[in-house]
């Protein structure tokens, strides 16, 4: 545990004492005895490795120099050859070097905030950290700085569980992100995927260059939306006519790790809400919601007009009046003068309803969401950050309605990874 809540402030003023004094990264006095422990496990791979450096007259130990985010320089050690090379760094940590999970070695903080640090938290650079486990998950929820400020003020448990969930997110998505090609566009199934960073999707949005008159429609697709298009053709030449089509959840991550490029961002609709609403508060342009069971869109109403102080939701509309109310609800739609409209009624009805309605309506951009009003509403529990962290969301979607999801998940996820690993199904085309 920490004896003093660490708080990173951007305020420069509050680095100003050279002699602050200086608090111990209490996760770190468990790295001897667990490096110990998994030294004497992999000790056989170790005595391999050693052979192989001396029949082959190589130096045992391999050196690679890195810079953490605090600019502190980092020596790292691994074999010269044999089997997982990388595994010498327990002996780094051994030694008290590097420890298990630390300060980031993938990006570099302010200068203000590097001295913050370095005078208020004893901490050595970590081999894992909460940001290279959101990076390698694609998750946007939180910056740089609040990642290590949760990550410092953990205890020893929270210490252990970043452990577990860096060592299974390396089981899932693998370590080698920096030899992942990156494009704009990625063609997955298909499909011609906008591979942007959150940022950027919420941009692309708000972006108020293309007149109102001509509605761009966005697709979210995920793991589901894949099985759904492989299995009604009709399904899939909808999604091809969207304007832009999103890569959301850990499936798609997998399905562009497998044709050898890097998702730049998890761009689920359920995160991305936040950050939009943020944005158009800025913009001043407004939202609208249409879809969900009744009182569900007006309950996710208020509950972001209560979080986002400025924000405009133009109108709301549920989902459950008929096809016969059609064109009444496109009426109250455009007279609304929203700039974006959220349609979640499920795949494929939302994605059907927007490319036959696009003409009629006469807002900027248009979204099909899924269940993201049921989540802001409260009638649905979001996820715990820990299992969102490994990918693994599904899971808990799974236990609140197990019959409802049986088929999309038990069934569904299964058959994607067939369908990604061993038919091929997955394109390695860019655009």
């Amino acid at each position: 545990m920490i004896k003093t809540k660490i708080s990173l402030q951007t305020k420069t003023q509050s680095f100003t004492h050279y002699d602050a004094i200086k608090h111990q990264y209490r996760g770190n006095i468990i790295d001897k005895p667990i490096a110990l422990i998994l030294i004497l496990i992999l000790l056989p791979c170790f005595l391999l490795n050693i052979t192989l450096a001396i029949t082959t007259r190589r130096n045992l130990f391999s050196k690679k120099y890195k810079t953490d985010a605090l600019s502190r320089k980092v020596t790292l050690h691994r074999f010269s050859c044999g089997l997982w090379v990388k595994t010498a760094v327990l002996f780094d940590i051994c030694l008290g070097k590097i420890s298990f999970c630390g300060i980031p070695l993938t990006h570099r903080l302010s200068p203000d905030m590097q001295f913050y640090v370095l005078n208020q938290i004893k901490c050595k650079t970590g081999i894992f950290s909460l940001y290279d486990l959101h990076l390698k998950t694609g998750i946007t929820v939180m910056t740089p700085e609040q990642l290590l400020e949760q990550q410092l003020n953990g205890n020893l448990a929270n210490y252990l569980a970043l452990m577990s969930k860096s060592f299974i997110s390396i089981i899932i998505y693998g370590q080698k992100i920096k030899r992942l090609k990156e494009s704009k566009y990625l063609s997955l199934f298909g499909l011609d995927v906008k591979n942007t960073s959150m940022a950027e999707a919420v941009e692309w949005i708000t972006c108020s260059d293309i007149p109102k008159s001509k509605t761009k429609i966005g697709f979210f697709i995920n793991a589901h939306s894949i099985n759904l298009s492989i299995s009604n053709p009709t399904f899939f030449n909808q999604l091809t006519k969207a304007d832009a089509l999103f890569a959301d959840g850990s499936g798609m991550r997998l399905a562009a790790k497998k044709a050898g490029f890097l998702l730049n961002g998890n761009n689920n609709g359920t995160d991305m809400l936040p950050h939009l609403c943020k944005k158009c508060v800025e913009s001043s342009q407004s939202l609208f919601f249409f879809g969900a069971k009744p009182g569900i869109a007006d309950q996710a109403a208020n509950e972001l007009s209560a979080q986002f102080p400025g924000l405009n939701i133009a109108g709301t509309e549920h989902g459950y009046r008929g096809t016969e109310s059609t064109q009444k609800i496109i009426t109250t739609i455009n007279k609304s003068d929203c700039d974006i409209l959220l349609i979640a009624m499920g795949s494929p009805i939302q994605e059907q309803w927007l490319l036959e309605h696009r003409d009629q309506l006469r807002c900027k951009t248009a979204l099909a969401v899924g269940g993201l009003f049921d989540f802001y509403s409260g009638s649905i529990s979001r996820s715990p950050m820990w299992l969102r962290e490994i990918g693994m969301e599904w899971i808990w979607r799974l236990m609140q309605e197990p019959r409802e999801k049986f088929n999309r998940y038990v069934i569904g996820n299964p058959l994607f990874l067939y369908r990604t690993f061993l038919l091929g199904s997955v394109n390695t085309g860019v655009k």
